[in-house]
């Protein structure tokens, strides 16, 4: 017997277990291929209803004129006409209001201001004008006032938040009381929510009152100026979508020019969403 093999190994292996061997080998490579095909067609089908149903993102749209810009100088009307676009009311007992235009010679605008003549002569009386048309909920609103002081009772301001005769916020200024106070009604029952002493700086007739609503995070505030001058900040309970307008009351005669309405869009993004 030999001490050493003469032939290679391989050619000692049972020709049985070869035949296995490669049969097996074209199975796995087979498998292989068949389980590639299916992937690569997976893949194409899934790519091609990707693509398919693949949509731009919306695009913000840019508003760089707000919604609501409204200015009303009483300028194009005519004298001792009611100012259109608007409607009177009266709250409590007194005599209906009378809004109406007239000829005044300082007038901010030029010539014509919005006066309002008839008294109230109980505490729960009180002299109302609403625009009919402008209805939003975050706006800047200005408006420049003529008082003739009157009695201690006279007050005028503005309307803001109305979604009636008896449900309103509005910002009164009390020109003998050196005062300005925000007042809520609800069911016609006023409520004070803030008060606070101003000192007028303009040597004039003419006073600037500013109302400022906006929301900042989860807070909704209303600001007031009087005069170019912060006064003071609330946050009221409850603010909705409502509309806009004057208000007096007391004995006094008031007169109003240069309303401004322009409605703020507070937190809407300005880009389009992120894509993930």
């Amino acid at each position: 017997m030999p001490l050493f093999l003469t032939q290679p190994i391989h050619s000692l292996r049972c020709p049985r277990t070869t035949r296995v061997s490669q049969l097996a080998t074209a199975f796995t490579f087979s498998t292989l291929g068949l389980l590639s095909a299916l992937l690569l067609g997976m893949t194409s089908s899934t790519s091609a209803e990707d693509t398919s149903e693949l949509k731009e993102l919306p695009r913000a749209v840019l508003k760089h004129i707000p919604p609501v810009y409204k200015e009303w100088t009483f300028e194009k009307h005519e004298h001792e006409t009611f100012p259109p676009g608007f409607h009177t009311e009266t709250l409590g007992t007194g005599r209906p209001g009378e809004w109406t235009i007239a000829t005044e010679k300082d007038a901010p605008s030029r010539t014509h201001v919005l006066r309002q003549t008839a008294p109230c002569t109980t505490k729960t009386c009180y002299q109302l004008l609403f625009n009919q048309d402008i209805r939003t909920k975050y706006i800047d609103l200005t408006v420049q006032i003529l008082s003739d002081l009157g009695t201690p009772t006279s007050e005028a301001g503005l309307i803001f938040n109305a979604q009636d005769k008896k449900n309103f916020l509005t910002v009164l200024v009390s020109p003998s009381k050196n005062t300005v106070k925000v007042v809520e009604f609800i069911d016609g029952v006023s409520t004070m929510l803030n008060e606070q002493a101003v000192i007028p700086q303009k040597r004039t007739r003419w006073h600037f009152l500013r109302v400022h609503l906006s929301s900042t995070v989860s807070r909704e505030v209303v600001e007031v100026s009087f005069d170019n001058q912060f006064i003071m900040s609330i946050e009221p309970k409850f603010l909705k979508i409502g509309h806009l307008g004057l208000i007096t009351t007391g004995e006094g005669t008031f007169a109003f020019d240069n309303l401004r309405a322009v409605e703020l869009h507070t937190g809407n993004p300005i880009s389009r969403p992120p894509a993930y």
